[in-house]
């Protein structure tokens, strides 16, 4: 599965939204085009060497790049509009590798093609747009459920076109339920109803949701015990690899906040505190096959699937297929992080802040430093505080190491 061409990255996370049908061209919100611009550097902690990285702005880019100790430099390069005549030297043209493939994606990269970058870009697919959406998500649980026999007590989700439909769920599966935006991410588009019925404000949401992406889903909130994850990769020819655990944590709207670093072998001991190693591996196994089945020969590159151990009855069990993401996620992240920079024998996190305050993320950043300096032991980090992508007055979003 291995790709021979070298890749150029772009971080462009909530593209889902421009997968929706009718959302092509809509312009992401200002807090997406925020993360985007201040995080545009993560791909130099998961891409391979070799490999480049897009930056609209290079402002800063070199004076981050020096900062790192040379022991932790990625084998990953920047590239901006001012330096892109390197690439014309390539024997062979960058692959495109956005974080999520997407209608917007593509069309950046065309017009990085017509300002002379060298680039093999993918063709959008219709299949993307139903791969893409929530629905395969949960059609995709249904045929784990029948592999896994023990799950078949889980309700999938039930997407809904009226309040009305939302209101007959509720009477079968009563409050808390959770109600989800088929094209959204990260805890964007969900709203939680926490017990009795559907409220103004809930209602205001729902209308507001239907009019804007035609259906909700809505499941039942489970007694949650841990998020986790397992993270594969498509070749497009009918192959799908399981490539690691990611074990994370979220906030209490459900937006991702945190993935914890360490080796396989520490993420599954902390998910076999609660279940069966043998009911991990079930689960595995189920999960790649219906990949497999239902998109290894369409779709091709990083993809991964939310999952969380739940409380039944006082018993621990899991749930195999929350959400399905088709793109790189902050698990893949957190898995090179793991495997190319972290002491083996130590255990962090890779986390994800906003500030809203001018400044604050910056103070913040400054005060980390000081108070957790980064130690290195065989050039890998052991311990301390570590950003992954330039911290300045103007940023708001940052993603860092603290081990």
């Amino acid at each position: 599965m291995k790709i021979s061409n070298s890749k150029l990255h772009y971080f462009n996370p909530g593209h889902e939204h421009s997968v929706c049908p009718g959302k092509a061209h809509d312009t992401p919100s200002a807090p997406v085009r925020k993360m985007r611009e201040d995080l545009s550097l993560l791909p130099l902690w998961y891409g391979a060497a070799g490999d480049y990285v897009w930056v609209d702005n290079a402002v800063g880019v070199s004076r981050f790049l020096t900062s790192i100790p040379p022991a932790l430099r990625p084998p990953v390069l920047p590239l901006s509009q001012a330096a892109s005549g390197r690439c014309t030297t390539e024997t062979k043209p960058l692959e495109a590798a956005p974080w999520g493939l997407s209608p917007q994606s593509i069309r950046f990269f065309e017009s990085l093609r017509k300002r002379g970058v060298t680039l093999i870009v993918p063709p959008w697919k219709e299949a993307y747009t139903r791969l893409t959406g929530r629905q395969t998500a949960a059609e995709c649980l249904r045929k784990v459920q029948a592999r896994l026999p023990e799950t078949s007590s889980l309700a999938a989700p039930l997407f809904c076109t009226t309040p009305e439909e939302v209101r007959q769920f509720m009477s079968v599966y009563p409050p808390p339920c959770l109600l989800k935006m088929p094209y959204s991410c990260s805890g964007r588009g969900l709203l939680r109803i926490p017990a009795g019925r559907l409220e103004t404000p809930a209602l205001h949401w729902i209308t507001g949701a239907l009019k804007k992406q035609g259906q909700v889903s809505i499941e039942p909130l489970l007694d949650k015990a841990c998020d986790f994850a397992m993270e594969f990769e498509s070749d497009g020819n009918g192959q799908v690899a399981y490539r690691g655990l990611s074990v994370f944590e979220t906030s209490p709207k459900g937006s991702f906040s945190a993935c914890l670093l360490g080796s396989e072998e520490t993420l599954r001991n902390r998910l076999r505190a609660c279940v069966p190693e043998q009911s991990l591996q079930d689960v595995r196994d189920a999960v790649t096959a219906v990949l497999t089945e239902t998109l290894g020969t369409v779709y091709r590159g990083y993809l991964g699937v939310d999952m969380l151990i739940y409380r039944r009855n006082d018993v621990f069990a899991i749930h195999p297929l929350i959400e399905l993401n088709l793109r790189y996620t902050m698990g893949v992240v957190a898995l090179q992080l793991s495997r190319r920079w972290m002491h083996p024998s130590i255990e962090g996190r890779l986390t994800i802040t906003c500030e809203s305050s001018p400044g604050a993320a910056y103070a913040s950043h400054l005060r980390m430093e000081k108070t957790y300096p980064l130690q290195l032991k065989d050039g890998k980090i052991k311990s301390g505080y570590f950003s992954l992508c330039p911290v300045t007055p103007e940023t708001h979003y940052r993603a860092c190491i603290l081990a």
